[in-house]
């Protein structure tokens, strides 16, 4: 079995819970996900299956969409609710909004949270700062591509809460992008929920929830799905040969990137060298 399948996760569920859910109900061992969403997100989450697996880099790579809650006026250690709350402000005056997430587009670096997945000398950040042990964490680049309100803007109990969308580049962490909204308030703040509404291609509109999943109302898109048409070249038989030994290819095209299939199948991902198509990727 290959293919994509995409996933509405729920919430209170790792990405792990349901790669292991999906990989019960088809008895199949190569599986993976493109992009870890945490347990209190819910949304997108593209689950890919047998040879479908060595798409990851491709997806992940992609645009991501979320919809998210902010809260001005705490702060919790895990920069959501989840954590410890470790900083409050009460708010009396009027916030703009909107004007500072105007400035949110501006950003181009982010310190990775302690509470994440990512590894330093071969730890996990959240395993080390369970332990209260906080490390140092280079800042990675990022881009917001677009970010705006959604909701109005609601003002309770001496706090602000607001709902935004925005578009982001891989790595981006909106629990981060929400304490820097409230920095630039004035304010410590955190992530109330999330929801992934889209990851590269794939909507949350053309998701499955595992319950569909369990009652087999699903569809597994092909690998190709992943790129533009624009990005396909479709072979014959003797370059089908060719790309399926990753052997070099020359022909006259303008593409930095070229996607090979054959009889519609994906069998190659290839990428402009001085002039000459190498292998990226090979699926034989």
């Amino acid at each position: 079995m290959n293919g994509i399948l995409v996933i509405n996760k729920e919430k209170g569920m790792t990405s792990f819970d349901v790669i292991r859910t999906i990989k019960k109900k088809f008895s199949i061992k190569k599986i993976g996900h493109a992009g870890t969403l945490d347990p209190l997100a819910t949304g997108v989450l593209v689950v890919l299956l047998g040879s479908a697996t060595k798409l990851s880099n491709y997806v992940m790579g992609e645009k991501k969409t979320y919809e998210a809650t902010v809260v001005i006026g705490e702060s919790y250690d895990t920069e959501d609710s989840t954590g410890k709350l470790i900083d409050k402000k009460n708010i009396n005056t009027e916030l703009q909004v909107d004007s500072t997430l105007e400035k949110i587009l501006d950003l181009k670096y982010q310190i990775p949270p302690m509470y994440s997945a990512l590894k330093v000398n071969g730890k996990k950040l959240y395993e080390l700062a369970r332990k209260e042990i906080e490390v140092e964490r280079k800042a990675r680049e990022v881009e917001i591509f677009d970010i705006k309100r959604i909701s109005e803007i609601l003002y309770c109990e001496n706090k602000v809460e607001f709902k935004f969308e925005t578009t982001v580049s891989k790595g981006t962490y909106i629990r981060t992008l929400c304490v820097e909204i409230g920095k630039n308030l004035g304010y410590p703040a955190h992530m109330k929920d999330l929801n992934r509404v889209k990851s590269g291609k794939f909507k949350i509109e053309n998701s499955y929830t595992l319950s569909d999943i369990e009652n087999n109302k699903y569809k597994i898109l092909p690998c190709i799905e992943v790129f533009d048409k624009d990005q396909l070249f479709e072979v014959d038989d003797f370059m089908y040969k060719k790309i399926s030994n990753g052997s070099s290819i020359e022909i006259n095209d303008d593409r930095q990137r070229i996607v090979f299939t054959y009889n519609g199948n994906l069998i190659g991902v290839y990428k402009k060298e001085k002039g000459v198509y190498k292998a990226e990727r090979i699926w034989n």
